[in-house]
């Protein structure tokens, strides 16, 4: 946890979040899926401790940017390539997007896939984890 989080920090975490979607979306671009959705993905103690839902909903559309230029058969592969560390966070971006309509074809594809990978723990983990993405 962030200890001492202020608003004010909110304006300098979402200013790191514009900053990365920028370097992430010269990697979707790329087709370097795995480098997009781990620096998506990165640091995310601090927007686990905003409690602003501009920072939150920022960086989950840098997150949702990545996951949607992923091509289903290509799932496999990136998670193979991330961290397993960062599966319970990506699972977590996967049930917020799933609270929206948009894409939950592809996001259902995504649960089954990073459930393979991390079990149902993960699922336990992102569900009981009171800090929101």
């Amino acid at each position: 946890a962030v200890v001492g989080y202020t608003m004010a920090d909110d304006a300098a975490v979402l200013a790191e979040v514009e900053a990365r979607k920028g370097s992430v979306t010269s990697m979707v671009t790329q087709k370097n899926f795995v480098g997009a959705l781990t620096a998506a993905l990165a640091d995310p103690e601090k927007v686990l401790a905003s409690k602003s839902a501009n920072v939150k909903s920022a960086n989950a559309a840098v997150v949702f940017q990545v996951i949607e230029a992923i091509e289903d058969k290509e799932i496999d592969g990136v998670l193979e390539g991330l961290d397993p560390l960062v599966m319970d966070l990506l699972m977590k971006y996967v049930y917020k997007g799933l609270g929206t309509p948009e894409n939950a074809n592809s996001l259902l594809k995504w649960h089954a896939k990073v459930l393979e990978r991390c079990g149902p723990g993960g699922i336990v983990r992102s569900m009981t984890d009171r800090k929101t993405v």
